[in-house]
């Protein structure tokens, strides 16, 4: 079964990962995938590292937009389903559905830009796989059996039991402000004003958009005493979170109208799957994913975050009693290959 896999962007973040980690696992005696990315980036080396044919059409921004239905004529009429990873590549889809006579597939990975669009957007396509339950209630008005919550799955991580961590706090995404990072260094430092032994490490890529964030987060680490140093990509997240005592998410909501800035954070269940407490924003998505494994603060203030984060720090027991029922959730409900069996079933149920 040929499988096209449209990807809006270049790089490397949450939905990307959700993308390459499918790929590397799907059956390939079952399914062929090809990927057609909308922007050059290093989603395309990763790609084309699994041996996955890749196709660019470079499509940036709003006014690539306007491009897609003559994009989609250059596509081959060769495709028996169509995986739109994301809004913006559901609507691309759109324009080659219509060409290739094939279903179209929607995974929605956030909550951007909900609303009468995105209810239309849900409406055109055969299918939409919602990573959360929180983002499904926006479709309860559409059939049932066209509408499905598939978790972004992570693999399982066998580190250093937590316990035997020394008290840091990790963090892990891309240097976008939405993240909240300013706010878990500040809470950082005013813990260890409270005489609370600590570290921390941020660790992600540069936004791709907001460029300066991470030089300015850098500069804050310093001003802190936290180190600059902390803070900037990482090449082994395995390493990153083996250091972890606790692992934290303080993304802020988005928008003027305060919308979740996030659907099911794939650094969470990571987490989770590595026997760490995490502490998330009180928003559907992110309380969805921690469930009783950790802890939810109402705004990420560095008040609500320090709060959160001292008792693990402080307590190594705890901090090894939550992230043994994180990892058990993350088991039953939100394993890579999990998530790989039930996207095969709906690609070989809508291709019949």
């Amino acid at each position: 079964m040929r499988i096209l896999f449209i990807a809006p962007y270049g790089g490397l973040g949450g939905s990307e990962n959700v993308l390459v980690n499918v790929l590397e696992l799907l059956d390939r005696e079952r399914f062929q995938p090809s990927v057609l990315l909308l922007e050059h980036g290093a989603l395309q080396d990763r790609v084309r590292e699994l041996g996955v044919p890749t196709l660019v059409q470079h499509l940036p921004g709003k006014g690539g937009v306007t491009r897609f239905p003559a994009a989609a004529h250059r596509i081959p009429a060769a495709f028996d389903v169509i995986h739109a990873n994301g809004g913006k590549a559901a609507v691309y889809g759109l324009a080659l559905r219509r060409r290739l006579k094939a279903p179209l597939i929607w995974m929605k990975h956030d909550h951007s830009y909900e609303g009468r669009l995105t209810h239309l957007l849900g409406a055109r396509c055969d299918h939409v796989v919602c990573v959360s339950h929180a983002m499904a209630r926006a479709f309860d008005d559409l059939p049932a059996d066209k509408v499905s919550v598939v978790y972004p799955g992570v693999p399982l991580r066998d580190l250093k039991p937590v316990e035997q961590t020394a008290p840091t706090i990790v963090s892990v995404g891309r240097m976008d402000p939405f993240k909240g990072f300013d706010q878990l260094l500040r809470a950082a430092a005013q813990l260890r004003d409270e005489g609370v032994e600590l570290s921390v490490r941020l660790a992600g890529p540069q936004d791709r958009v907001h460029t300066e964030t991470q030089r300015e987060l850098q500069q804050l680490a310093g001003e802190l005493g936290l180190g600059a140093e902390n803070v900037g990509w990482a090449d082994d997240l395995d390493e990153v979170y083996a250091m972890a005592r606790v692992v934290a998410l303080a993304s802020k909501p988005k928008g003027e109208d305060g919308a979740p800035g996030e659907g099911a954070p794939l650094v969470l269940m990571e987490a989770m799957g590595a026997g760490r407490p995490v502490v998330g924003t009180d928003m559907p998505g992110i309380a969805e994913v921690i469930a009783d494994c950790g802890s939810l603060v109402g705004p990420p203030t560095a008040d609500n975050l320090a709060r959160a984060l001292k008792p693990y720090l402080q307590d190594p027991q705890l901090a090894a009693r939550t992230g043994a029922q994180g990892r058990a959730r993350v088991e039953r409900l939100m394993t890579l290959d999990r998530t790989v069996a039930e996207l095969s079933a709906l690609y070989s149920r809508l291709a019949a």
